[in-house]
């Protein structure tokens, strides 16, 4: 019976959500408004739908699992790298108003500027990268209600992408911007409540002398694991904001005078989320406490420590959380495929037939992501860092790519191909964190050496004739 009422909340929730994107959908006028919102959100909601995306149930789950590993370390490393990388993309998104008002994409971009050949090695190792992010948190979904709620884990993954797949399919981009500022409020209550909870009743001294008897490295701020983990993980979470979609739509969506400000501020503001929720891991360290799964380790304590409220809260904000970002990354995944692949293969097309067919994709690529967290073969960190490889090899290509014109087209399709390469080749030779350096560093000394050896002279105007 109460897996029946447990299943039955998750459902009411989801419903919420359903409703809500059905009441947006209805003021859909343009395909602009189903793919990328065009210039329309000021600090607010653009603050919050940056927010909804970046506060994944990697941030809420995967960031207390560095700090179970790492313990202080870990947990200043994994704050660092997120807040960092969505700074760093501000004044990407400002010249992406500059050079390309038009354009809706990173595809806009990486094709007008590199040509079709990069184009389609980017495009399948972004469809490798989103397939991925996607299984992360379709794996949160699954550990969490599984944990808190005893609902069965294949049971809870198909919960989680139904609701996802069915609101996210509605209205687009203009249903998951209407969405997130609630979904920030939940994910910011869990932020705000249980930590100081759990700690009420266990105290901080008691933590603090426990994780000095037991494991003292943990209070290392300087541990080496933790300094490794803020360097790999930082152009790993950098590569990731600069290449994926989901950023470049939200960079088109916001205003182009609130553009550098929002970025500083979510970046800031999503830093705190996973410090505040990594004490979680402290208290885990601190008691002797042992998961059966190290990526449950938040909410196994919220749920001893923090009573039945805690308990509530962190399943209601942390599946908020796994839900906006399946959502999203669902949604600039198919926006992608409209704006670069439908578009330009029918271009009468009018916005009936676009977003029907929108809406198919946005269900056959849920579905199969959904299929993919299923077997649950990595914890969300290992997923995280097998990703980043990818991620990493791309950080240059588009920072350089997008303010240097002398980059070469040819330079950067080797250039990336040979970091994918090595840095796999390391990862399961030595680690995935090391991979990640790797590809970074592969990646930037090729791209720079070999544009100032054959350089370019690329001309800005052909990116700022892109969907004018």
């Amino acid at each position: 019976m109460d897996l029946i009422i447990n299943i039955l909340i998750i459902v009411a929730i989801g419903l919420l959500f359903i409703g809500i994107s059905i009441a947006v959908s209805k003021r859909l006028k343009t395909a602009d408004d189903y793919i990328s919102g065009k210039g329309r959100l000021g600090i607010a909601f653009g603050t919050a739908t940056l927010l909804a995306f970046w506060i994944t149930g990697n941030t809420i789950m995967a960031a207390p699992e560095a700090a179970y590993v790492d313990g202080v370390s870990g947990a200043l490393a994994y704050g660092f790298m997120g807040g960092i990388a969505v700074i760093l993309f501000g004044p990407i998104a400002k010249r992406i108003h500059q050079i390309m008002p038009n354009a809706r994409t990173v595809g806009d971009f990486f094709k007008g500027r590199f040509g079709q050949k990069n184009y389609t090695v980017f495009f399948v190792f972004l469809l490798i990268y989103m397939l991925g992010i996607l299984a992360t948190q379709g794996i949160g979904g699954g550990v969490l209600l599984e944990q808190l709620f005893g609902i069965p884990y294949v049971v809870a993954v198909v919960l989680t992408f139904v609701v996802v797949i069915f609101y996210a399919s509605i209205g687009g981009f203009a249903s998951i911007a209407g969405l997130a500022l609630i979904q920030v409020i939940l994910m910011v209550a869990v932020v705000l409540v249980v930590p100081p909870l759990v700690f009420f009743t266990t105290g901080i001294s008691p933590i603090y002398e426990g994780m000095r008897n037991l494991r003292p490295d943990a209070l290392n701020a300087l541990l080496p694991s933790g300094v490794l983990l803020a360097m790999a993980g930082s152009m790993m979470a950098i590569g990731q904001v600069f290449m994926d979609n989901t950023f470049w739509q939200r960079a088109h969506a916001i205003r182009r005078d609130k553009v550098g400000s929002i970025f500083v501020l979510a970046g800031i503001g999503w830093a705190f989320v996973p410090v505040a929720m990594s004490t979680l891991a402290f208290v885990a360290i601190g008691t002797g406490r042992t998961p059966a799964f190290v990526n449950q380790v938040a909410p196994y304590i919220a749920q001893i420590y923090g009573g039945q409220l805690a308990t509530w809260l962190f399943l209601v904000c942390v599946w908020s959380a796994l839900t906006s970002t399946i959502a999203a990354v669902l949604n600039a995944f198919v926006s992608l495929v409209l704006n670069d692949l439908y578009i330009p293969r029918n271009p009468g097309v009018d916005k009936k037939q676009l977003i029907s067919f929108g809406r198919k994709m946005t269900v056959v690529f849920g579905l199969i992501a959904m299929l993919l967290s299923m077997p649950r073969l990595l914890t969300m960190m290992e997923m995280m860092f097998f990703l980043g490889v990818i991620n990493a090899a791309y950080i240059y290509p588009i920072a350089l790519g997008i303010f240097w014109k002398k980059l070469n087209k040819s330079v950067v399709l080797f250039a990336v191909i040979a970091a994918v390469a090595l840095g796999y080749i390391t990862a399961f030779t030595v680690g995935a964190l090391q991979g990640v350096v790797v590809s970074g560093w592969v990646s930037v000394i090729l791209c720079f050496v070999g544009s100032k050896i054959k350089s370019e002279q690329y001309d800005w105007e052909i990116l700022k004739k892109i969907g004018a």
